[in-house]
């Protein structure tokens, strides 16, 4: 799990930097690099999204294997 909290930081990190250059590059007209650093953002919001997905259903098992069984 630590493995996990310290990936899902470096995502954080990432996005904020790809951003960051994206509008250093959108201010000096360099169109093609900002493209880049917004696509790379977007891959990595995206695998940022894929981690919290599976941390909440690793958190969450229980729930799931009691959920169609009938209340005692």
């Amino acid at each position: 799990m630590g493995f996990k909290l310290v990936l899902n930081v470096l995502y954080t990190m990432g996005v904020a930097l790809c951003f960051i250059v994206a509008y250093k590059m959108f201010t000096t007209h360099q169109y093609l690099i900002m493209a880049g650093a917004m696509i790379v953002g977007t891959v990595v919001i995206f695998l940022k999204l894929r981690l919290l997905k599976e941390v909440k259903e690793a958190q969450q098992p229980e729930q799931k294997e009691t959920k169609g069984k009938g209340a005692k």
